[in-house]
């Protein structure tokens, strides 16, 4: 009777597998298993596998390969976690097997480049010309469809070799690299996705982009619809990133149109996200508008322009008008006041003020600098307002996204949970968010001088607002983007099931 092998478990990023020695060492040879990855054999306790006496060699690059096997797990865990002889049967798994896919983590058939090679675990053991369909759990051979045994009563494929339960070969390539994408670290290379990330359905951004744009030129009621439309694609995006699910459109599936799911949530997640963040300052200002005025302070008088120093039209103006033989200089001056007086000449007056004031990209910010004369406990609390809403509006954003519950928008608690669970994520991704508004503004500024001559009087600028609403909603799908990535980062910490 022969000895039995001796059995070592091994400990990757992929999951725990159990081997013997030589298929260990050929897992090493292979660069599936690494030194700092953890074994074990028998009762002995976990060391990394460089540091064990037996592997060394293998390692070294000593022994000669046989065949390559690919490890594949459905468990992806930081803990040690022993497989079990026999795993659960995903169903949901096994019926997508057979229907095509566009996950971004699966590569494409037509780009594999089949080569007569056995060594590779893209090709069926038996038919090294087909790539592989099912990969076994037990032995981790993979097979064709023609090699591959099913259940007669279901389309549970079966090992032909071992017997035991076979998975999808591409399914689980695609949870090892989504694995590897999600302990990748988040950074600049997150937000070179996020620009590219809406380029990818180019037929739902320019329709998006487009349509938010008009919808900017329709009064007070197109920006609300505006705002929903946003809100939605924003959600929509963060959820779908978060998720995993990168090859979704940002584009809401409006086939079953809801007035709850499609006009009422977005509508309600907006309202709450400006007022968790933007109220505070919102309260002050109205503070400012109402209570200090009684004291003299008047933000409108500090930012409003004097008006001019005009000479009001005298009786010797009007003798000199009247009189024939009048000095004409004399004449030509009280001319000059007269027409001050007339409507049209003010309402000219005004249409030149208010075209000036919409092609003045820091009205806003001059406003601001107005507050700034209220007594200064009230301006220090307007900063801390501001900033509280500069710095928690991302996160505000990735709640609506990932929660859609207006109550987990409102609740300050909530995004306070996720920023402490995220850790120095959120700041990255809170820094990401802050460039890519910086470039939206400074895209927006550069659409208005451009177009300034299309101002018009009490219309505005027409084709500078729709340029810049569409660029405004490419940028904040980028944002969603980045928010979206960051919380896939972090699921593990954050309790999403990917």
């Amino acid at each position: 009777m022969s000895a039995q092998p001796e059995t070592w478990r091994v400990s990757t990023i992929e999951g725990v597998f159990e081997a013997d020695l030589e298929t260990l060492r050929q897992w090493i040879l292979e660069g599936c298993v690494q030194p700092t990855d953890k074994v074990t054999k028998g009762n002995l306790n976990w060391i990394e596998a460089g540091k064990a006496p037996l592997l060394r060699s293998a390692f070294a690059g000593e022994a000669t390969p046989a065949q390559v096997s690919y490890p594949a797990s459905t468990e992806f865990s930081g803990e040690p976690v022993i497989s079990h002889p026999t795993p659960p049967v995903d169903r949901d798994w096994i019926n997508n097997a057979s229907s095509p896919t566009s996950d971004p983590f699966i590569p494409s058939a037509e780009t594999t480049n089949y080569a007569d090679d056995n060594c590779s675990p893209d090709f069926c053991q038996n038919h090294p010309q087909v790539a592989t369909r099912y990969v076994c759990w037990a032995c981790v051979k993979g097979f064709c469809e023609e090699c591959a045994r099913f259940v007669a009563t279901s389309k549970i494929p079966l090992c032909p070799e071992c017997g035991d339960l076979c998975k999808v070969y591409a399914a689980e390539v695609s949870r090892v690299r989504r694995q590897e994408l999600q302990d990748s670290g988040f950074g600049f290379a997150d937000l070179r996705q996020a620009i590219s990330y809406p380029l990818q359905h180019k037929v739902a951004l320019l329709f998006g982009a487009g349509l938010y744009g008009l919808m900017l030129l329709g009064g007070f009621r197109g920006r609300v619809v505006a705002s929903v439309l946003m809100f939605g694609c924003i959600s929509h995006v963060i959820s779908n990133v978060a998720w995993g699910r990168l090859d979704k459109s940002f584009m809401p599936d409006f086939s079953e149109f809801s007035m709850w799911d499609d006009v009422a949530v977005p509508v309600g997640l907006g309202i709450g996200i400006t007022i968790v963040t933007w109220g505070p300052a919102i309260v002050l200002i109205l503070a400012l508008l109402f209570g200090i005025v009684s004291s003299g302070f008047s933000p409108a008088s500090a930012i409003q322009p004097p008006p001019p120093n005009a000479e009001q039209l005298s009786e010797n103006d009007l003798n000199t008008l009247l009189d024939p033989n009048a000095d004409p200089a004399k004449q030509a001056e009280a001319s000059k006041k007269l027409d001050q007086l007339r409507p049209g000449k003010q309402i000219q007056q005004e249409a030149e003020r208010s075209k000036e004031n919409l092609n003045d990209p820091l009205a806003d910010l001059k406003m601001l600098f107005g507050y700034l004369k209220a007594p200064l406990i009230l301006v220090l609390l307007l900063l801390l307002a501001i900033a509280w809403a500069i710095f928690y509006y991302p996160m505000a954003l990735a709640v609506a996204g990932y929660t859609q519950s207006i109550g987990s928008v409102i609740n300050p608690l909530v995004g306070l949970d996720t920023i402490k669970r995220m850790r120095g994520t959120y700041f990255k991704a809170f820094g990401l968010v802050l460039l890519v508004q910086l470039v939206g503004g400074l895209a927006g500024i550069i659409v208005s001088i451009i177009l300034s001559p299309f101002a018009l009087p009490w219309v505005g600028n027409l084709p500078a607002m729709f340029i810049d609403g569409s660029l405004t909603f490419y940028f904040n799908l980028v944002i969603a983007c980045v928010l979206g990535l960051s919380l896939f980062k972090c699921a593990d910490r954050l309790g999403i099931e990917l």
